[in-house]
């Protein structure tokens, strides 16, 4: 069985032999809800790519220190995955972020579109936020992930055409049961790609405006099979597609 992840922002530049501690927080889950103790193995990383492996030494619910054994530093995927979420009601919206973190995207976006129930409203866009953060992260470690996810500021309506951006390598695809493409064959068709945006509608799809936004800023609307998908599901499936395609995996 893989040892549990931890993160922690002290992670960063270690060696091995170095002790490093967990937080309260981080401390009290492991020693109380998963039962570790001195010794157990675990690994521990900052979030940002660097991954340690290492045993319990002090393993108090209050402050757990951790030996360090061994340290890697991962590189991100040369091509960026970003997927474009739209507020979708029963937290669809967050499931699919965090399937998609699980499968391994780089980057979440929540997107406010024309046909969204849920609106993201100002007095509580700072929560809204933590909680979509807070999910990344979870998700994140659950899959023993070196990096978590960057959660992008919020976009609305047709400012997602704003991230169509050829000349800097970011290119837009919106997923779309009436897509006249193949996700594979517009990916790879692209060139010098940084970074493929992924956009995902609520339940109501894709407005007419938003679609023709893109369209006419140079993006594309594509279909990943026959079926019409969940808000939920869309997204994490077609980012398992491009790690294929990508060798992103």
């Amino acid at each position: 069985m893989t040892a549990p992840l931890f993160y922690s922002p002290e992670v960063t530049g270690l060696t091995a032999e170095q002790v490093v501690s967990l937080d309260a927080a981080a401390s009290g889950h492991a020693i109380r809800s998963q039962r570790l103790a001195t010794n157990d193995q675990v690994l521990i990383s900052d979030g940002l790519g660097t991954l340690a492996e290492g045993t319990l030494e002090d393993a108090s619910p209050q402050r757990t220190t951790i030996r360090v054994q061994k340290v890697t530093v991962s590189q991100r995927p040369e091509i960026q995955v970003n997927l474009v979420q739209a507020l979708a009601k029963g937290d669809r919206d967050l499931l699919a972020a965090e399937m998609a973190t699980e499968v391994g995207v780089d980057r979440v976006t929540p997107w406010q579109a024309r046909r969204s129930i849920v609106r993201l409203r100002p007095e509580r866009a700072t929560k809204t936020l933590a909680k979509w953060e807070s999910k990344l992260k979870a998700a994140a470690q659950q899959a023993r992930r070196a990096y978590v996810p960057t959660l992008g500021q919020p976009l609305f309506a047709e400012e997602i055409a704003s991230l169509h951006s050829p000349q800097d390598g970011h290119y837009v695809v919106v997923l779309h049961e009436d897509g006249s493409e193949n996700l594979f064959d517009i990916a790879e068709s692209l060139h010098a790609i940084n970074t493929l945006h992924l956009v995902v509608g609520p339940e109501g799809g894709v407005s007419p405006e938003e679609l023709h936004s893109v369209l006419t800023a140079g993006g594309s609307a594509v279909k990943i099979g026959s079926n019409v998908m969940r808000a939920s599901t869309a997204g994490p499936i077609a980012v398992a597609l491009l790690n294929q395609l990508f060798n992103r995996w």
